[in-house]
């Protein structure tokens, strides 16, 4: 997906008169300045993250990339990852925090509608009793116990039968057994728990609660942080850019 191209400006950059050795190295001037100022971008991007988002994954930090200009193309473009290896790429799940909105549902979200565990429409959120990892995700191993056990089940009062009482007893001791609950019974909201057996006899935890907002108000202005490095770092660049050009023309006897 891409977001901003970083290309010279005319009016300003370019508006002052040139001489001929200046005019001969302006586009190699011009290329290395777009792409010294969008590494810029990209390394604000990349510490900007670590203040704005909570405990963010390593692939979010580094969701900016950029294309390089060269000497047919001197623009460079600024853009949001849009694969991965291994999951969702930042691209699909950064852009409610871009633009705001309702964000895009998670893979395990859509298992479980598939399941036929949470109602359509609605989103899962993390419950007091989920484990989460150092992100402040829920750990993939649980979210996995949690599709393989719930089947198509869409209570606990529904296909009590598929596990004999002696090793529910057993799964409840060591936690892990999990239910749905799909329309809010007593104090259980709707959503995903855990049934667990304490000293006290048995109990259930929230893992995931199911809610029908999932709104994210916009907090990553990378277009604003974009333009701000453009007018702080373009110049600067440029100005440089063309100095150490001239300095290598004059040495290799241009005038």
């Amino acid at each position: 997906m891409s977001l901003v191209r970083i290309a010279v400006d005319a009016d300003n950059l370019l508006g002052r008169q040139f001489s001929e050795l200046e005019r001969q190295n302006l586009g190699f001037a011009v290329m290395q300045a777009c792409n010294a100022t969008a590494f810029e971008i990209r390394q604000t991007w990349a510490r900007t993250a670590g203040r704005v988002f909570d405990r963010p994954t390593a692939l979010t930090v580094r969701a900016a990339q950029y294309k390089k200009a060269t000497p047919q193309k001197l623009f460079a473009e600024i853009y949001l990852r849009d694969e991965a290896s291994n999951g969702t790429a930042p691209a699909k799940y950064l852009q409610a925090q871009v633009d705001g909105g309702q964000r895009r549902k998670k893979g395990f979200e859509v298992l479980l509608q598939q399941k036929g565990a949470m109602p359509a429409g609605m989103f899962a959120v993390a419950g007091k009793g989920a484990e989460l990892d150092r992100f402040g995700n829920v750990k993939a191993g649980q979210v996995s116990k949690i599709l393989s056990q719930l089947g198509a089940r869409q209570d606990r009062y529904q296909n009590q039968s598929d596990t004999s009482q002696k090793r529910r007893r057993a799964r409840r001791k060591r936690g892990g057994e999990y239910f749905v609950v799909q329309q809010k019974r007593g104090r259980l909201l709707p959503g995903v728990y855990e049934r667990i057996e304490t000293g006290f006899g048995s109990a259930v935890r929230s893992v995931f609660i199911f809610t029908r907002d999932a709104r994210y108000k916009p907090r990553y202005n990378i277009f604003a942080l974009a333009q701000r490095e453009w007018d702080r770092l373009m110049p600067f660049y440029f100005n440089r850019e063309l100095e150490k050009a001239l300095q290598s023309s004059r040495y290799r006897g241009h005038s």
